[in-house]
C-alpha cells in the first residue's frame, strides 16, 4: 500500500499507533457517543478509524486503492480523501456502529524538551514559583509549579541532599520513554535541590482508582490497560538495567487523557552485572517486596517484576491494600515460606494467573515485562469491525 499525505485535521491523532492507545482516548468520559478519530498502524501503514460506541470502541480498517487515491471501508462506496471518508460518515451512519461525532478530545500537549538552554538542565530558581503543595513525604515535597510564569510544572524539592538524589536524577536525564515522568531541569546549585518534571493534574493512579472504587465503574479492559501502560515503561527501564524499587500505584501519574507514566525514582539504581549492593536496608513499602528482599538478597527487576504483581492487585480493586487481612509483619515471615495473597473479588482467573506467575519463588521464572505486556493484551483483544 502506498504512503498517503494525511491532512492536518482534529481527528487524525499522528501518535496514535495501534488500536488499544486509540480505545484509549476515546473512553474518556470527556468524548461523548460517536467521538471518533483516524490513526496509521505502525503494524501494517493502514489508516483506522475508531468510534466510542456506548462502553466500547469500534474498529474500522480504512482500505485504499492502488493509486492511493480511493478511501472506503466497503468497496462499492469510495472517496477522493480521507476528508471525504470522515465528512461522509458524519452525515450518514450508513453501516457504521454510530454516526461520526466529533472529534476525540485532544487534551495532553506535547512534552517540553527541557526548561534550561544548556545541556546541564539547571534552572534558575527564582524562575520558579510555587502555586499549591501536592504532597510530601519522608525526604521531599511536591509542588504545583510555574515556570517564568506561564509554564505549569511540578517541583520535587528534597528537604536532605543524599546519594539517592543524585542517582534519580542521573536516571532521569539519561533515560526518557513516553511512559516515564519527563523530566524538564533541576536546580543543583544550591539547597535545597529541586527536580522540575511536567506536571500530572490527575494525580497518582492510585487516587483515580480510589474515586472510582464507589461506582465500579471502569470498564475491565481499561484497567488492565493500565497494567499494559506500565509494562512498556518497566520494559524501558528493564531493557536499561535499571529497576525501580518502588512500583506501586502511587508513584503511576496520570496525564489528563488518563496516560500512564512513572515517577518517584528516588530509590531505583543501575543493576549492572557484579553488582551486589544488599537491598535490606532500602525503605519499600513492605506490602510490595519481593521474598528474597526480606532474605537480604540484592535487588533485581525480577523484584519489580513482583511489585507489579501486586500492582495488579491494586488495579483489579480499585486502589485497595494489598494482603487486605493480614498486617506487615505477618507477611514478612509467610511470603518467603510461600504465602501468596489470594485472589482479589471480581478478579478473572486469567489475570490471577499472571499475578501468580509475577509471585513464583524462584526470582528467575517469573517472567519480563515483555511477556507480561502480551499476557495482559491477550486479555482485552481488540478486534477490527468490519462493514456489511
Amino acid at each position: 500500500m502506498k504512503s498517503s499525505k494525511v491532512p492536518a485535521q482534529r481527528w487524525y491523532f499522528e501518535n496514535i499507533k495501534n488500536r488499544i492507545e486509540a480505545k484509549r482516548c476515546l473512553l474518556r468520559p470527556d468524548n461523548s457517543e460517536g467521538a471518533f478519530l483516524v490513526w496509521r498502524s505502525t503494524q501494517n501503514n493502514y489508516f483506522y478509524l475508531s468510534v466510542k460506541n456506548g462502553l466500547y470502541v469500534r474498529h474500522y480498517k480504512i482500505r485504499e486503492g492502488e493509486t492511493g487515491k480511493q478511501f472506503y471501508l466497503v468497496s462499492q462506496k469510495t472517496f477522493q480523501t480521507l476528508c471525504e471518508l470522515v465528512d461522509y460518515y458524519s452525515k450518514h451512519e450508513d453501516g457504521l456502529c454510530t454516526q461520526l461525532n466529533s472529534p476525540c478530545v485532544m487534551l495532553d500537549r506535547p512534552s517540553l524538551p527541557s526548561l534550561s538552554y544548556e545541556a546541564e538542565w539547571e534552572v534558575d530558581r527564582s524562575s520558579l514559583t510555587k502555586v499549591e503543595k501536592l504532597g510530601s513525604g519522608e525526604f521531599a515535597e511536591v509542588w504545583h509549579g510555574v515556570w517564568n510564569n506561564k509554564i505549569d510544572v511540578a517541583i520535587k524539592e528534597f528537604r536532605v541532599i543524599s546519594p539517592e538524589i543524585h542517582t534519580e536524577i542521573k536516571i532521569m536525564k539519561e533515560f526518557q520513554h513516553e511512559r516515564l515522568l519527563k523530566l524538564y531541569g533541576v536546580c543543583t546549585v544550591s539547597e535545597p535541590f529541586c527536580i522540575i518534571t511536567e506536571l500530572m493534574k490527575n494525580g497518582s493512579l492510585k487516587k483515580y482508582l480510589i474515586n472510582h472504587r464507589e461506582k465500579k465503574d471502569l470498564p475491565f479492559s481499561l484497567m488492565i490497560d493500565f497494567g499494559v501502560q506500565v509494562t512498556e515503561g518497566m520494559a524501558y527501564l528493564e531493557s536499561k538495567n535499571i529497576v525501580h524499587r518502588d512500583l506501586r500505584a502511587d508513584n503511576i501519574l496520570l496525564t489528563d487523557m488518563q496516560f500512564c507514566k512513572i515517577a518517584d525514582f528516588g530509590l531505583a539504581q543501575f543493576n549492572l552485572p557484579g553488582d551486589r549492593e544488599s537491598s535490606s536496608a532500602v525503605k519499600v513499602p513492605v506490602k510490595w517486596m519481593a521474598p528474597e528482599i526480606f532474605l537480604g538478597k540484592e535487588y533485581t527487576s525480577k523484584c519489580d517484576i513482583w511489585s507489579f504483581g501486586i500492582l495488579l492487585t491494586e488495579i483489579i480493586t480499585y486502589g485497595s491494600e494489598p494482603y487486605p487481612d493480614q498486617d506487615k509483619m505477618t507477611c514478612i515471615k509467610a511470603v518467603p515460606r510461600g504465602y501468596r495473597m489470594d485472589r482479589p473479588p471480581d478478579c478473572p482467573p486469567a489475570l490471577y494467573d499472571i499475578m501468580l506467575l509475577c509471585w513464583r519463588t524462584i526470582p528467575e521464572e517469573r517472567p519480563g515485562f515483555v511477556e507480561l505486556q502480551d499476557r495482559l493484551l491477550a486479555l482485552v483483544s481488540e478486534p477490527i469491525s468490519e462493514l456489511e
